[in-house]
Formats: C-alpha cells, structure tokens, sequence
C-alpha cells in the first residue's frame, strides 16, 4: 500500500494544478492495486477487452501495434511515471495495441471507470486527468512530427536524448521501428554517429 501511496503522490505532484483533498487522495489510494510483469510479458494485448488505468512504477513499457503483415511496429517507449490507459486505445469495444513490459515492471492498476466516478466525485482529479491527457497529446503530436519531418537520424538522437540507455534497455529491432527504419538501416545510422565522433 506504501508503494501506492508513493506512487499516486508522485503523480498528483506533477500533475495537479489545485490542492487534493487527504481524504479524496486516500480513496484514489485505495482504488490502486499493486501488480508486476516480468520482462516480455504482454500487459495490454489487442484484442482484450479492459477499461483500465496504469501508473508505471518502475520499469520500461514499448506500445506497439501489428501491421496487416504481422509485423510489430513500435508507437512509445513509457518510462516510470508515465500513465497510460487502455480506454484511449480502444475502438469497438477492443484495445487496438499491445503493451509490453520490456523489462520488469512495476504498476499502480486502476478500473477506469471508478477513477471516473471519484473525479466526478471531486472535480480537483479532472485536474490532475487533464493534465496526462495533454502530456499524451504532446507525446502524440511530438511523434508525427518527427516522423513527418525528422530524417531518421534525428529520431534516434532524439530518442537517446529522453532515454539515454535505451540501447542497453531495448532491442535494437524495437528501436529500428520505433524511427521507422529496418535494423540495417539502424546500425548504420549508429555506426555514422561514432564515426563523427
């Protein structure tokens, strides 16, 4: 319950723009459950059908999707911190993308719609709740940006630069797709940047 504790106060200090009552704090405390995913575990798979809310305690999650091929395409990296909610990604009734823990990982689970009840309850959370929605449209449109108009080269330091290990942390496969590059591609936009270096 500590780790809950610390992890939803964490949040609402960087989220909230207005003070949260103790006791609304403590019955968004209490809605938390604690889980665990060992690395390559799917959190999130297409196709289920759950309405929940994650707080990334530790670890580091890839979003992905599938292409018509079978191929997986990665979208995000979340890093500690992060929120993320299978009620955005949904269409029909089902999640659209997978979430994958890519090392062991450490989350606050929330059932979406009694998070939904208690910001009704008490507005001050819609505070906290737009605040990740506009964190996740910026990361939305940051991405389309630079796949749009960022060489790929770009993209890579760019990643480095938010998740200076990411190399150590993620596949090189994963880090090709996420700039949208074949891994080929990826080993020489690497191996050009060492010899600049």
């Amino acid at each position: 319950m500590q780790a809950i504790e610390q992890a939803i106060r964490s949040l609402v200090k960087r989220y909230a723009k207005v003070t949260i009552k103790e006791d609304v704090l403590d019955r968004l405390i209490d809605l938390g459950a604690f889980v665990e995913f060992p690395a390559g575990d799917l959190i999130v798979a297409s196709g289920d059908e759950e309405n929940k809310l994650y707080l990334l305690v530790d670890g580091l999650i890839r979003k992905y999707y599938l292409d018509y091929q079978g191929n997986d395409l990665t979208h995000q990296f979340l890093e500690a911190g992060q929120v993320f909610s299978t009620q955005h990604v949904v269409f029909s009734g089902q999640v659209m993308c997978n979430f994958e823990a890519v090392e062991p990982c450490k989350l606050v689970c929330f059932d979406y719609e009694r998070v939904q009840k208690l910001m009704l309850d008490d507005p001050s959370l819609t505070k906290i709740y737009i605040g990740i929605l506009e964190e996740t449209l910026r990361i939305k449109l940051v991405r389309e940006t630079a796949l749009l108009a960022e060489t790929a080269t770009e993209r890579y330091v760019k990643l480095k630069n938010e998740i200076p290990d990411i190399d150590r942390r993620v596949s090189h496969g994963h880090i090709a797709s996420y700039i949208g590059v074949t891994p080929v591609s990826l080993s020489r936009i690497r191996r050009t940047m060492r010899e600049e270096n």
